[in-house]
């Protein structure tokens, strides 16, 4: 179990995201766009049409134009399908319209995608340092982690910021 660890962990702290500028910078149809989120993100569960429209009609992410997508809405999904799995839709707005009210898309973009980068590699070096040779073990641990995590962030987005409570 040790060496499949050892693969699997290998394979998390090397994920990378595309950072703004690699993103397409040219208009694509739907299926394009689901296409590329789901090989960004190297999900196999896919990004659908109707997940993205409903993100637009909860006003989650601009609309398209014309039918098209542009690098701004590619950089929304893969923020919005990294984070739904963990936070609500709901916080995942408010915490994309805070933050782009205090900076533009492409710096905000280029940042979460360092995050995500550092996290991942930081959960290989912890799940690594820990020699569990059991698969429960792993499971059990990674399990509790990321129970914790998100326990963390609920409450944060829970929280009421401190110029609100005034």
């Amino acid at each position: 179990m040790e060496a499949e660890l050892n693969s699997i962990c290998e394979t998390l702290a090397a994920r990378t995201l595309p950072r703004w500028e690699a993103l397409p910078d040219l208009e694509l149809y739907m299926d394009q766009v689901t296409s590329l989120v789901g090989r960004y993100l190297q999900d196999d569960r896919g990004l659908t049409a109707s997940m993205v429209n409903n993100y637009v009609k909860h006003k989650v992410m601009p609309a398209p134009v014309r039918k098209k997508y542009t690098r701004e809405h590619l950089a929304y999904l893969i923020v919005i399908c990294t984070l739904k799995p963990v936070l609500p839709i709901s916080t995942i707005r408010q915490m994309m319209d805070d933050e782009l009210a205090e900076q533009e898309l492409p710096p905000f973009y280029d940042a979460f995608c360092d995050l995500f980068e550092e996290s991942c590699q930081e959960t290989a070096k912890r799940h690594l340092k820990h020699k569990t040779a059991s698969r429960a073990g792993i499971l059990c641990r990674a399990a509790l982690y990321a129970g914790a995590e998100q326990s963390l962030a609920l409450q944060t987005a829970a929280a009421q910021p401190e110029e609100e409570k005034e």
